[in-house]
């Protein structure tokens, strides 16, 4: 895709329908080029060789809200604190939409060489959307949408983390130092520590890396 009218027309071959708005996104790790069209949202999954995986057609009765953020919308603020995390994320608009048959969906629109203000495409498509169905555009509390941690499936998780990072932590002290009792309780009290500030967070990290959730 050298530019935004090859990315259109790419679209509107795919979906045998005009588009009114459109641009090139990234689901978690993966490339969707995003369209809108009179009636529906479509998003086309590729690969990295730019082939489809899959085309999909969300027509508007078909979605529960949809938004559109500045930002990255599913990283939250306090992990944009250096200058390169915040520069990128004032190049970057967010896509948030619930289909009713799916999860929610997190797609990210950067600032793209030949494609103009891609970063906005996620306005425009929105902007749209609003003059046909304004009652679907709109930004509930995400939290109601996610899916719920149980207790039990925390502790596994810091037990995991906690198991893995005491027998590294071990092994390398104990080859490096030699005094393995030192070394193993050494591994303890780090598995222990990481396992009670990471597991929280593995939610989130799925969200971040799949770009639902």
């Amino acid at each position: 895709m050298r530019n935004g009218e090859d990315l259109h027309q790419r679209l509107v071959m795919a979906a045998g329908e005009d588009m009114v708005a459109w641009g090139w996104g990234t689901l978690g790790t993966g490339n969707v080029f995003t369209g809108v069209t009179s009636t529906a949202l479509i998003l086309e999954f590729v690969t990295m060789g730019m082939k489809t995986k899959e085309l999909r057609r969300i027509p508007f009765e078909e979605l529960e809200f949809i938004y559109a953020a500045k930002g990255d919308a599913s990283t939250p603020g306090y992990l944009k604190l250096n200058i390169e995390a915040r520069v990128a994320d004032s190049m970057t608009g967010t896509l948030i939409l619930k289909p009713l048959t799916d999860g929610l969906m997190y797609i990210r629109f950067s600032k793209l060489p030949r494609h103009e203000k891609n970063d906005q495409a996620p306005f425009r498509i929105t902007d749209y959307i609003s003059q046909i169905v304004p009652d679907k555009v709109f930004l509930p509390d995400l939290s109601q949408y996610r899916p719920k941690s149980s207790f039990a499936g925390c502790l596994k998780t810091f037990m995991i983390i906690a198991a893995v990072t005491t027998v590294l932590i071990a092994l390398l002290m104990g080859f490096g130092t030699g005094e393995w009792d030192l070394a193993v309780f050494g591994g303890i009290g780090t598995g222990v520590v990481l396992g009670a500030v990471f597991a929280p967070l593995v939610p989130l990290f799925k969200r971040m890396l799949s770009g639902r959730g």
